[in-house]
């Protein structure tokens, strides 16, 4: 009998001899979770928000600025083959959507917000002198936000010291911040686990992002790091929405920019389908304060969702044959040195076709002779 997946979509499969070409959909999330240290649903329960409550005084000072975070994992074995070595996923694109609830009211930001964008004195306004950060007059370290809004972002996902990417489950124990003295698991100021994070530039240290504007858990790094603004992998864009006159949900698409710190990224998306699962944070540092509606803030389903127009997470995998392998039947051989004079252009030539990709080793968008010197390298793998 054959077996069958809860894919959206497959166009072609992922051969166990090697890695070939495919475009995959992968929904719904083998695990989705609220990362909240007041969830008490934990696995079950069907709408995710992500927030922030930031402030250097009173309560809001006990939680991780990233209060609210969306941790989401798919089990990509069964159609990706695990364990052919990282380098062998050659990974074009990546891509998620995510779905919204109906009422939405949050302000569209599709731009980057820096760190001192923020009340940081908690006195309850941004940039409450009226200077900018760093003039002469300036007494609150904060500027003024430029646009309105806070983005939705995307992030990796770190691990650490009590969870595992293996063994980790949308049931697992909350590791984080929480009101000091809760019953909840939790203490005050402590590092989420696990963590969306970016890489440190230069040293690929991950950096913690959950209290990027207090600026903690970075500082035992080669290069310490405090308060910083992070550089999300993607921005997530909403789709047919309209702020406070939004009736149904909507989808917010995300597209990883996979060249981020120096192809680190990539490299990050290319290990995890070598162990055969994806995981990853969606994060928005929009302000909110207690007790609020769910309308202020991005608030996602999850795959236990009922709602009609509801929709669990869906993971987008674009892979190219493997470098070299111009036929992708999982190796290099005479077939594909054939083939490679064909789609020499030289520097700066372009490709001579889509189909001459796999020869293009170190990414110039060209088949020149640095890529002929990597080819004859890979001959005969």
């Amino acid at each position: 009998m054959a077996k069958s997946f809860t894919l959206a979509t497959i166009v072609l499969l992922i051969a166990s001899c090697g890695v070939k070409a495919a475009k995959v959909a992968f929904t719904p999330p083998s695990d989705d979770r609220w990362q909240y240290w007041l969830n008490t649903s934990t696995g079950t329960r069907p709408i995710a928000s992500t927030f922030t409550l930031p402030g250097s005084s009173g309560i809001n000072n006990e939680f991780n600025d990233r209060d609210g975070l969306v941790i989401l994992a798919w089990d990509t074995s069964s159609i990706i083959a695990p364990g052919l070595g990282a380098e062998n996923y050659n990974i074009t694109s990546i891509g998620l959507t995510v779905t919204n609830i109906a009422t939405a009211e949050w302000d569209i930001d599709l731009s980057v917000d820096e760190w001192f964008s923020y009340d940081l004195d908690g006195d309850g306004f941004i940039n409450g002198d009226g200077f900018p950060r760093g003039n002469a007059s300036d007494t609150d370290g904060e500027s003024d936000d430029t646009d309105p809004g806070r983005p939705i972002e995307l992030y990796g996902a770190g691990f650490g010291p009590t969870h595992d990417p293996v063994t980790w489950t949308e049931f697992s124990s909350y590791q984080g911040a929480s009101f000091s003295g809760s019953p909840f698991f939790g203490d005050k100021y402590k590092a989420r686990d696990p963590f969306p994070f970016m890489y440190q530039a230069g040293s690929l240290d991950m950096l913690h992002v959950e209290d990027h504007i207090r600026g903690l858990h970075n500082d035992m790094l080669a290069s310490p790091v405090f308060e910083f603004t992070p550089q999300p992998w993607a921005i997530g864009e909403p789709i047919g929405y309209t702020p406070g006159s939004q009736t149904v949900p909507f989808d917010i698409v995300f597209s990883v920019d996979l060249s981020l710190s120096g192809g680190a990224v990539k490299q990050y998306f290319q290990e995890q389908l070598n162990a055969g699962r994806v995981i990853l944070f969606v994060s928005s540092a929009q302000e909110t304060t207690q007790q609020a509606g769910q309308e202020g803030y991005p608030a996602l389903y999850t795959k236990e969702a009922t709602d009609v127009g509801a929709k669990p997470a869906e993971l987008r995998i674009e892979l190219a044959n493997a470098p070299g392998d111009y036929d992708g039947d999982g190796d290099v051989d005479l077939v594909d040195y054939a083939e490679f004079p064909d789609c020499m252009t030289g520097p700066g030539g372009g490709l001579a076709s889509s189909s001459c990709k796999p020869f293009d080793f170190d990414d110039d968008v060209d088949v020149d002779l640095s890529d002929a010197a990597v080819f004859m390298q890979v001959f005969g793998n």
